[in-house]
């Protein structure tokens, strides 16, 4: 039993894990900098019915996206649960990791939230970016051990043949925080 326990805390670990790319900077600033707000002379437009519907078109993959991640890391690592939401090699890779975690006998339960949560749209290119909270998608035996379970994350969507779908993870910006 202690094996599996290890095996279950290295897997949730690498979710964890995979969970932050790109989520921290070892970068220090330079001297001299300040962190004093800036104040925009412009006033932030107020967005039009087309930028509603597309950011509501948009979230709505993003959030099935997300339900395809939880289906097959909870046991069933079918590529169809992405098809027509995601594509890419991060697919591959979790479709490849919901396999691993099959073989090894292991499986998700429960399902990640999310805060902050925010669309930019540039053309055919949207990123979304949140505060992924991972502590009710767990591993049952499985400990979290120093990881934090709400981390920064984001995913880059095209418009591919008139359907918005996720291509890859992104890197949130470095002032966004959780």
């Amino acid at each position: 039993m202690k094996g599996a326990r290890g095996v279950a805390a290295l897997v949730v670990g690498g979710v964890l894990m995979a969970g932050l790319v790109g989520c921290t900077s070892s970068a220090k600033e330079p001297p001299g900098l300040t962190a004093s707000p800036t104040v925009s002379a412009t006033p932030t437009p107020e967005p039009t019915d087309d930028t509603a519907a597309e950011e509501a078109a948009i979230l709505d993959v993003y959030y099935r996206y997300w339900d395809a991640i939880v289906a097959a890391d909870g046991g069933n690592p079918d590529p169809a649960l992405f098809a027509g939401i995601a594509t890419g090699a991060h697919v591959e890779e979790l479709i490849a990791r919901a396999r691993q975690y099959q073989e090894w006998g292991v499986a998700m339960e429960g399902e990640p939230s999310f805060s902050n949560v925010t669309v930019a749209i540039d053309g055919e290119v949207a990123t979304v970016w949140a505060c992924v909270d991972s502590s009710a998608w767990v591993m049952p035996g499985a400990e979290t051990g120093n990881f934090d379970l709400v981390n920064p994350g984001g995913s880059r969507l095209e418009r591919i043949e008139g359907a918005w779908i996720v291509t890859d993870s992104a890197k949130p910006p470095g002032d966004f925080t959780c």
